[in-house]
């Protein structure tokens, strides 16, 4: 045995003041009586006792000296020499991943795992120490290595439950960094032993049996670890890597996917893409409820065989853009040809009769979102000495507003697209443009001679303005050759190499010319001239095929403030924003501009440049991104304090959807691969789980309080 602080054995001269005080006299205080009398008789009777008879009591005195003993080597800190050779490392990797929400282990899987690492960590000997890691998309290091148990377990309390997918490949290789080679270190993960999360890393582990041992204990029961497959293997005597399992083989169904967007043909139409997974070996029935700001939108019963993954492409029409929620309820699982109903929000499983769980145990996979872009009306303003087809091709679309004139007005209007049929300007209006057989010169081209019967031959199908798009096969008897001052993207070219349908290049807005005569020509009465102008439409109002991709939990995105709908807060290089969670979460979020050497001086890059990183994203639901106002004056601004305050609601920038979206966290089916693993598992250990001080400490209190039950028995009696 040794002390950790040897220096504190001078305490036991301590023994001196005690035995002193122990065999001296204490000098009796005089009262004054009537009479001695009585005292004389009781004197001569009991003569009073010498200073050594005191000696008598020697237990007494032993007993002092041996509490002194005790409270002196507990100040000295002893420890068996065994204690430092067998301290132990550990590391506790806690899977916090949305499978983890599944009810099928009560209250949750997670809660479940949280309490068996805290009685983990009960089990603590003295020295030994534990370092936490929680396994999320990028493992994050809790705590570092301790040995203080309160510490621990209060950490692991703090650990939350996200809705973000886990990777515990990385937090493995981080916990075996942080134990090192330490022949007693070992790496327990805490999780639910999903086949997604754990296949590649059971196969990677299982390449390394030689220098670890994996074991796995798997929860039946409502209780944390309730039962074990422990197989020992001799051959290995320090394991690494142990497994902690928390899941039954519990169906469910989950929303893998939901994406929304404009429709490239339609001008009011958007396609909804949603994706179902029934995780379970029985069929199964559920419903798809389709919501848009609110309103039902569309309801859908599946059937669901087992395993199979339903996905659906849905037409829809509307004006207004929002919020596209896609709900399932009233799941029914197959079981011997009958289903066994269970509401969607019912948070426990049910047996229906023959011992098998028919819940749809998570339910944060039963509700998926998407952000549906609005159409705004764009006003068209049509210059045209009279064409029925070209006015109708505008007037039929919703989105567009239009007015007729014959003549040039005085005032070209902003925000407005233009669009000239025969005759126009010596100066194309600032804005948006479009022409249509043009019969007169301007600045941007000069018109030539007339191309007779012209034959397109080549077609830009990568670009947008183009799809849908054919023009072969139509017949145009005339179109008009333009000689342009800067060389334009052709759309379609004629066989001469003249082109007939381009977008003019120009620095003061958007200019597409169509040179074919509408009059003369079949294109009007053709399907391709509305798409074109409908894509038209769309190139221009910057909404072609609107996209606002759903994101995954997990994710980083990024986007420039430029891309947002509202104004953009003042600030000295950088932009502030906040970005609120589903929940209400508000954290703060800088665009700062990418710098860089220019003349051998940092200098900020251009406003356009600068870029907004969101997430990563933790919770599934909508989230929004708002500029943020500060409230600091400048003096605090300029030496950094300054805090920040989210603006009204009316200017917010952009709204995010946010899902799961995961095969691997819907399908909550432990791995059986994992479970054929076998090995030794480090086990918490309450023989001296804590240091020698600590029972000196609580023997000194057991003698204290020996001593004063038997005085108090002594005064009673």
């Amino acid at each position: 045995m040794s002390l950790a602080t040897p220096y504190a054995l001078v305490l036991t001269a301590l023994a001196l003041p005690v035995l002193v005080f122990y065999i001296l006299k204490v000098r009796l205080r005089r009262v004054p009586v009537s009479t001695n009398l009585f005292w004389k008789q009781i004197y001569d009777e009991k003569p009073p006792r010498s200073l050594w008879q005191r000696l008598r009591h020697l237990l007494s005195l032993l007993a002092q000296l041996l509490i002194l003993a005790l409270l002196v080597l507990a100040v000295a800190d002893p420890y068996f020499y065994w204690q430092l050779l067998r301290a132990r490392r550990m590391v506790i990797v806690i899977d916090n991943s949305a499978s983890m929400q599944a009810t099928d282990v009560q209250p949750t899987r997670f809660q479940a795992a949280v309490d068996a690492a805290v009685h983990l960590a009960d089990g603590l000997r003295y020295r030994d120490e534990t370092a936490i890691i929680v396994a999320g998309p990028q493992p994050q290091v809790l705590l570092g290595m301790s040995g203080h148990v309160p510490t621990i377990k209060r950490t692991l309390r703090t650990i939350a439950v996200s809705d973000n997918p886990t990777e515990l490949s990385s937090a493995i290789d981080l916990g075996k960094r942080l134990v090192g080679d330490d022949d007693q270190g070992e790496v327990v993960v805490f999780t639910d032993g999903c086949e997604a999360t754990l296949r590649g890393d059971v196969m990677r582990l299982s390449d390394e049996l030689d220098d670890s041992s994996v074991s796995a204990r798997r929860a039946s029961s409502p209780g944390a670890g309730a039962s074990a497959v422990d197989q020992a293997d001799d051959h290995h005597e320090s394991p690494k890597v142990h497994f902690e399992l928390f899941g039954t083989e519990v169906s469910n169904i989950g929303i893998t996917q939901l994406q929304v967007r404009r429709s490239l043909i339609d001008s009011i139409g958007y396609e909804v893409l949603v994706a179902v997974r029934n995780a379970s070996g029985s069929s199964a029935r559920c419903r798809l409820e389709l919501e848009l700001n609110g309103a039902p939108l569309d309801v859908l019963p599946l059937k669901l065989k087992p395993n199979e993954l339903w996905t659906r492409s849905l037409e829809k029409t509307s004006l207004d853009g929002g919020r596209l929620v896609a709900r399932l309820t009233s799941f029914e699982l197959d079981s011997s040809d009958s289903f066994l109903s269970t509401e969607a929000d019912s948070g426990g499983a049910t047996d229906g009769g023959d011992g098998r769980t028919s819940t749809n145990a998570l339910d944060v996979d039963d509700v998926a979102w998407a952000i549906l872009p609005d159409r705004k009306v764009q006003p068209v303003l049509l210059i045209t000495e009279g064409n029925l087809f070209l006015r109708k091709v505008f007037e039929a679309n919703p989105l567009v507003r239009v007015s007729v004139r014959e003549d040039f007005p005085q005032q070209w209007p902003l925000n407005t697209l233009i669009v000239f049929h025969g005759e126009v300007p010596d100066v194309l209006p600032d804005g948006d443009v479009l022409v249509v057989d043009p019969r007169s010169d301007c600045d941007q081209w000069t018109l030539g001679e007339t191309i007779e019967h012209p034959i397109v031959t080549e077609q830009d199908q990568a670009a947008s303005l183009m799809v849908h798009v054919n023009l072969d096969n139509v017949v145009m008897p005339e179109a008009r050759k333009l000689q342009f001052q800067r060389p334009p993207h052709v759309l379609a070219g004629a066989l001469s190499g003249d082109p007939v349908y381009a977008r003019v290049l120009r620095d003061n807005g958007q200019c597409l010319v169509l040179t074919i005569n509408l009059e003369r020509s079949d294109l009007a009465f053709r399907t391709a001239f509305p798409i074109m102008m409908t894509n038209a439409l769309g190139w221009y109002a910057g909404t072609e095929g609107d996209l606002r991709p759903s994101s995954s939990t997990g994710t980083i995105t990024t986007l420039s403030p430029t891309d947002t709908d509202s104004p953009t807060p003042a600030g000295a290089g950088s932009e502030s924003w906040l970005l609120r969670s589903p929940s209400g979460k508000e954290t703060p979020v800088i665009a700062s501009t990418a710098g860089g050497l220019v003349d051998g001086e940092m200098r900020d890059a251009p406003h356009s440049e600068a870029r907004l990183s969101l997430g990563p994203f933790d919770e599934s639901g909508i989230w929004t991104l708002l500029p943020a106002r500060p409230t600091a004056s400048q003096a605090s601004e300029a030496s950094g304090n300054r805090s920040m305050e989210p603006a009204a609601e009316d200017v917010q920038a952009a709204a995010f959807a946010v899902n799961l979206a995961s095969v691997a966290e819907s399908d909550l089916r432990p791995s059986k691969t994992h479970l054929q693993l076998t090995g030794r598992a480090m086990r918490g250990s309450r023989l001296l789980s804590r240091p020698l001080w600590f029972y000196l400490a609580s023997l000194v209190c057991g003698l204290l309080l020996l001593e004063w039950v038997l005085y108090q028995r002594r005064v009673l009696t």
